[in-house]
């Protein structure tokens, strides 16, 4: 046997010594030499250089630990397989889902977690590899915790022997008691280089294969520097030495003793925040590119690449920056993956509305169902929240209700076919929905994990999904083809793992679990390509040779992480388990910065963000390292003259200040025209005074007032609520009245406040139109009782014909009607209620009194109104008021029910801005010869039911003494009230048919019910973004 040597060298030194040993040795044993490095990448770039080179190697010849393990693998296993991570992790989550009655403290619920399955991976991958006896190594720390551990653990270990499996831990003591146990194999010299401190597992192969190579070749990273390197090596057992290791400064960061000007070759920025750190990283690199450094020269390095990705992924294509990844995007953030995924999540989680929308909305379902955007606006308007019967039940009731209301005879035509059109919409959607949840019934039931697959796999077959883009976007569609590989390989890997599990049945929930576990351990891949700036994790760096290397992302938690605690163990057992120390770690941490450091060839540029996701950062203090022993520069440009979004922004700055030369340069002219009618929207015409179209102020456009006058004029009929409307606020009455556009609707569960005000209007009306057919009279003790059924009866089936089936309706079922629990109802409150005003003269005599709405077979005419002295100033008005009280002397008081928590006070009135109460006043005065004398809200509503006269004849106080809080609303002559309301009425029409409908000018936030708030110049996120942050951070 031939000596074992031990060479100690500096990160990244020797390693041409190490290749061309490797060369000549595969020249005469092509097949049995090896050469192992710490990872792959750097594997992977051997290689090429060899092939590159013209040696001809085989696959596996230059490989990792883990890869020779397998090699050896492929050598020994006879009836053994080996398993990936992922299946390891279905077969702890089978352990957990089939032993969950043993598992309280690890399972909670039905099925384990995902975080627990992996936590419980990671903590047997560690317990392996450093060989701990676990739980006994614990000692007197053993609990009920580790005892389940250790059942798991113990489960898991017996699960892989009874069935000849091999994971990727156990494999290292497999490949090392093969190597030791003799018999004919392909090891020839091996060469191994680089390895930092393995751990223990990985120390007993690389000493079997010390004892079995016929050459052996061992080089450890050293140097003179116990702060990083105290691993030495001389565990191998060498035969010969070979220690001379170069000097460098580098090497000895860390040791408080090495002080040197690095004359430029490393600088350090401090940038904003991670977004704008990506972005100098980005320009330094197309500054490089652009002075002609090759793509492939570049490397950016992170302590924490996947989370950096996000970044990278937004900011490289915008400066136009040839990237490869050395890890792909996570699978479970794929829109692909996440669109398969839901089509299982849409039955699990019980057909919810929004899983439904986002299911259809997606490009990979395909065009065979309802788009959904139509189905997500019926949806709302029909009020689904979820259930697969509640969708058709839902869908037909809001068909139902559009035939009613097509069937009523004042309906406009217009109306009419706008509904029409709608019931066609919901009849295909219905049938589609249909089709749809009877496709995803076949995924429904307890199925095997195979029987899970076939329907699932069945299903996606006959849908043809994932559809895949036929053009496009060359870079997204080669992404997408690799995510829609990496989830079949996925599927793959579950129905191989499926053949080795206990067969048992499991319903479509954990199947969705399961399948979610797997995708989110599995990266999509990403396709090396060398010509590339290459995106790397910084423990990849070391041993590579870099011209031009950037890291970025330098803060404390992401390096150093000293985190030492184990899953599932406290700092304590952690301790005792004896696996890494604090310091353990950190000498760790600095080896790999240091190894980057070395790596880089001419230039190594480092940065921290300042600010992470708005909370401030602390820069890691391996910055402070550096600039206290090697006197760094500085790098990083204030403006980003690469990114495309930077010059659009640019231009839009330029243009804004009439720089339109300027900006041509940068955009193309009809962007510049665009672009310049658009600022000129929002900074000029939508500041200041509203005087413009796009503020709803028309009176400048003839043709738009003519047909404004004609729509609106003497033969327009008006409610009250579209008086109100404009007296608020005019662009809403524009925006709903004039361009009749309709807010979104919200799916809420719940009444809406008119439902509520509706069903209340209902109650009263039936109960006094039938209190008053049955020949009673004003409420008293007597007959309160008999009232109190009444309205209790009526109540109950009002109720029973509200649709909803919700337990917020049902608890307001409970407070409308009342019970034990909840105590009086509002109904019985309000007649209760009634009773003590049935004191005061006025009593109810009209109920639900309309006018100028259809009421029958014929029509009602609506009620001219006089607005002023001449006979033409008229408007017609039409309205339904909820009750009118009548007083012997034929005083009369309009009441409007509410059932909201506010409503207009006599300061509204008397601003013009609440006009229903006067109006209906003049309405009624007009058709009966009635004198009003007051105008009251009576709101009924939890916690609230009281009758309260906004105004009233001062002079008929006696009316009014029963009315609690009516004290500061009498007014000396109600129909001078009435009046200037109707001259408020005038002005409004004026406005209205003279195209005026600027936005509410009155001070106060806008109410909160407005549908339109988004397109109005108040919009919140309008403002704010007028006066936040541009792309530089500019204010």
């Amino acid at each position: 046997m031939c000596p074992a040597v031990l060479y100690r060298r500096l990160p990244g030194e020797g390693l041409d010594e190490v290749i061309a040993g490797f060369r000549e040795a595969a020249a005469w044993d092509p097949g049995g030499t090896v050469l192992i490095v710490p990872t792959s990448r750097l594997a992977d770039d051997i290689a090429h250089r060899l092939i590159a080179e013209g040696t001809p190697i085989f696959g596996d010849a230059v490989t990792t630990l883990a890869g020779f393990a397998r090699r050896v693998f492929e050598d020994h296993a006879k009836t053994e397989s080996l398993i990936t991570g992922a299946q390891s992790r279905l077969i702890i989550a089978d352990i957990l889902a089939t032993r969950a009655a043993d598992l309280p403290l690890l399972v909670r619920g039905d099925r384990p977690g995902s975080g627990v399955v992996n936590e419980l991976a990671t903590l047997v991958e560690v317990l392996t590899t450093r060989k701990v006896d676990y739980p006994a190594a614990l000692g007197d720390l053993q609990g009920a915790k580790s005892a389940e551990i250790g059942l798991v653990l113990d489960a898991y270990l017996r699960f892989l022997d009874e069935h000849d499996l091999v994971d990727e831990s156990t494999l290292l003591a497999r490949a090392a008691r093969w190597l030791a146990g003799g018999g004919r194999d392909r090891t020839g010299p091996v060469f191994i280089y680089g390895l930092y401190e393995p751990v223990p597992l990985e120390r007993d192969l690389i000493l079997a294969i010390r004892e079995r190579a016929p050459e052996f070749h061992y080089v450890v990273p050293w140097a003179d520097n116990p702060a990083v390197f105290i691993d030495d090596g001389a565990w191998v057992r060498p035969d010969v030495v070979d220690g001379s290791a170069a000097k460098s400064r580098i090497a000895g960061l860390f040791s408080g003793r090495a002080t040197w000007d690095c004359g430029g070759d490393i600088c350090i920025t401090a940038r904003k925040d991670r977004l704008d750190e990506v972005r100098a990283v980005a320009q330094e690199v197309r500054d490089l590119i652009a002075g002609g450094v090759p793509p492939g020269d570049i490397a950016v390095a992170f302590p924490d690449l996947p989370a950096a990705m996000a970044y990278v992924e937004e900011v490289f294509p915008d400066f136009g920056i040839p990237y490869a990844s050395s890890r792909g995007t996570a699978l479970i953030g794929s829109p692909l993956a996440r669109a398969l995924l839901a089509v299982i999540a849409v039955p699990v989680h019980g057909y919810r509305r929004e899983d439904v929308v986002a299911l259809l909305n997606s490009p990979y379902i395909g065009e065979q169902f309802p788009a959904g955007s139509v189905v997500d606006v019926l949806s709302r308007e029909a009020r689904i929240t979820g259930g697969a019967d509640a969708w058709d039940e839902r869908l037909a009731l809001l068909a139902g209700s559009l035939e009613a209301e097509i069937a009523m005879p004042g309906t406009p035509e217009g109306v009419r076919r706008r509904h029409e059109v709608t019931l066609t919409v919901i009849a295909g959607v219905r049938e589609g929905l249909r089709a749809l949840f009877a496709d995803l019934l076949t995924l429904g039931g307890a199925k095997t994990i195979t029987g899970h697959l076939a329907a699932y796999r069945s299903l996606l077959a006959r849908w043809g999904c994932p559809v895949m883009p036929e053009g496009g976007d060359p870079v997204l569609f080669e992404r997408e083809a690799r995510d829609r590989a990496a989830f079949f390989r996925v599927l793959d890997t579950l129905e191989a793992t499926a053949l080795i599990l206990p067969e048992r049945e499991v319903g479509p929930a954990e199947f969705l679990s399961v399948l979610s576990l797997l995708v989110a351990g599995t990266g999509s891949g990403s396709r090396h390509r060398r010509h590339a700036v290459q995106v790397i994790g910084i423990r990849e760096t070391a041993h590579l040779t870099i011209p031009h290397l950037f890291i970025a992302g330098l803060v404390e938690g992401a390096m150093p992480r000293l985190t030492t605690r184990l899953p599932f163990a406290t700092d304590l057992e952690t301790r005792r388990l004896g696996t890494r120390s604090r310091a353990d770690i950190l000498r760790e941490e600095r080896y790999y910065f240091t190894a980057a450091l070395l790596a880089a060839r001419d230039r190594v540029c480092l940065s921290f963000p300042a600010a992470d996701s708005g909370a401030p950062a602390i820069r890691s203090s391996f910055i402070d390292a550096v600039r206290d022993a090697a006197a760094p520069g500085t790098w990083g440009a204030e403006s980003f003259s690469a990114s495309r979004l930077a010059a659009a922004a640019e231009a839009g700055a330029l243009i804004a200040r009439a720089r339109f030369d300027e900006a041509a340069a940068i955009l193309p002219p009809s962007a510049v025209r665009e672009a310049a009618h658009r600022l000129n929207i929002e900074n000029y015409h939508r500041r200041g005074p509203c005087d413009s179209p796009y503020d709803g102020v028309l009176c400048d456009d003839p043709e738009a007032v003519a047909a404004l006058t004609r729509r609106f004029g003497d033969d327009a009929v008006y409610s009250p609520t579209a008086l109100e409307t404009y007296a608020d606020c005019p662009f809403r009455f524009y925006l709903g009245d004039v361009l009749s556009l309709e807010p979104l609707a919200s799916p809420d569960p719940d009444l809406t406040a008119r439902e509520r005000g509706s069903l209340v209007h209902r109650i009263a009306h039936r109960f006094y139109a039938g209190w008053r057919r049955d020949g009673h009279g004003p409420l008293t003790d007597e007959n309160h009782p008999e009232a109190l059924r009444r309205i209790l009866a009526i109540g109950r089936e009002e109720a029973e014909q509200v649709s909803l089936r919700s337990p917020a309706w049902a608890v307001e079922k409970e407070f409308l009607l009342g019970s034990p629990l909840a105590g009086r109802g509002l109904l019985e409150r309000f007649i209760e209620n009634e009773l003590r005003l049935a004191a005061s003269p006025l009593s109810p005599r009209a109920f639900e009194f309309s006018f100028g709405l259809p009421v029958g077979e014929g029509a009602a005419d609506a009620v001219p109104i006089r607005l002023g002295e001449g006979p033409e100033e008229t408007i017609l008005l039409r309205g339904r008021i909820d009750r009118i009280d009548v007083a012997p002397d034929g005083a009369f008081m309009i009441t409007d029910y509410k059932t909201g928590s506010s409503h207009p006070n006599l300061a509204d009135v008397m601003a013009g801005k609440a006009l229903q109460l006067p109006l209906y006043i003049r309405a009624v005065e007009t058709l009966t010869g009635l004198s009003g004398a007051a105008g009251a809200y009576y709101t009924v509503r939890r916690g609230e039911v009281r009758a309260r006269p906004v105004f009233w004849d001062a002079g008929q106080k006696d009316h009014f003494a029963v009315y609690p809080g009516t004290r500061n609303s009498g007014v000396e002559d109600v129909r001078a009230l009435v009046d200037a309301s109707l001259a408020r009425v005038r002005d409004y029409l004026h406005g209205i048919r003279n195209g005026r409908f600027p936005p509410r000018q009155d001070a106060g936030p806008c109410p909160g019910y407005c549908g339109f708030a988004t397109v109005c110049r108040f919009d919140g996120l309008r403002e704010f973004s007028s006066c936040g942050e541009g792309f530089d951070g500019a204010h």
